[in-house]
């Protein structure tokens, strides 16, 4: 790891430079030259994700030299990279880009690799995956699916398939036992969740799907990321919030940073599971 010095040098004058190819791809793009917005388009995604990969390890670093990265992790939640936005301006809807902060959220998984392990229990992943088969299974069942069905088609570990939830886990209360459980496994056992942490993910885990008459179940590590937020409302002591349309235009912030849906593209990257 280079010189904490140094790579916030190296970073400043990456987004000076990114602030340069912004101005071309707008000059660039205004005067009608595309071919040269396309090139310096190019030339900006590339420089923003090796921006984005240079925080992204050094996030990875203070927690790895944490006393306990998967609390530092949460705790932190995210860390802060830079990012293209575009705005239509005036009434010709010109587009016009710019570099501004964006908040990304810490991925566990890849922390736990690049710790050689995080958490309590080293084998917090596959709980995960066991409690996204549950949640899957019960929305299935509520959509009158056929249960063996779902059990046989799911995608998971071994030892995710072999660990054993209990009974009717998919019921709430047996829900926040789960939950419980997973909890513990990745930060301790002084960290309990309560029924509001199981409404959040209730009501966050699935969405209508692409196709008619099917919901998108979440899938691994879209489940990780949402149980990252309960850990990070946990271990902060915050407290969830709702969006919705306001009388006024004054709205409320919400207290965790807004996080974008997983486009279609990601579903079929990470295999979203459906059910139709």
């Amino acid at each position: 790891m280079a010189n904490t010095g140094n790579v916030t040098a190296d970073l400043t004058t990456m987004r000076e430079q990114a602030e340069e190819m912004v101005k071309a791809y707008n000059e660039a793009y205004q005067s009608e030259d595309y071919k040269s917005a396309k090139e310096v388009e190019e030339k900006l995604e590339e420089l923003v994700n090796k921006y984005t990969s240079i925080v992204r390890t050094a996030c990875f670093q203070t927690c790895k030299e944490s006393a306990d990265p998967m609390l530092t992790a949460v705790s932190m939640l995210f860390f802060t990279t830079i990012a293209v936005k575009e705005e239509k301006i005036g009434e010709d809807k010109i587009p016009v880009r710019s570099i501004i902060d964006r908040n990304k959220q810490i991925d566990l998984v890849a922390l736990d690799k690049y710790c050689g392990g995080i958490g309590k229990e080293k084998n917090w992943k596959h709980y995960i995956q066991k409690f996204n088969y549950e949640l899957t299974a019960g929305r299935c069942k509520e959509l009158g699916l056929n249960p063996k069905e779902v059990n046989d088609s799911f995608l998971m570990s071994d030892i995710a398939r072999a660990y054993d939830m209990g009974k009717n886990p998919a019921s709430k209360t047996n829900l926040l036992k789960s939950l419980t459980t997973i909890i513990k496994a990745m930060l301790g056992e002084e960290y309990k969740p309560l029924s509001h942490d199981v409404a959040f993910l209730s009501m966050v885990y699935s969405r209508k799907g692409r196709k008619a008459l099917t919901v998108a179940m979440a899938n691994h590590n879209q489940l990780t990321k949402y149980l990252a937020e309960v850990c990070h409302r946990i271990v902060t002591g915050k407290q969830y919030n709702a969006d919705y349309k306001r009388k006024k235009e004054d709205v409320v912030g919400s207290q965790f940073v807004e996080m974008e849906r997983p486009t279609d593209a990601e579903d079929k990257k990470e295999g979203v599971v459906t059910a139709a």
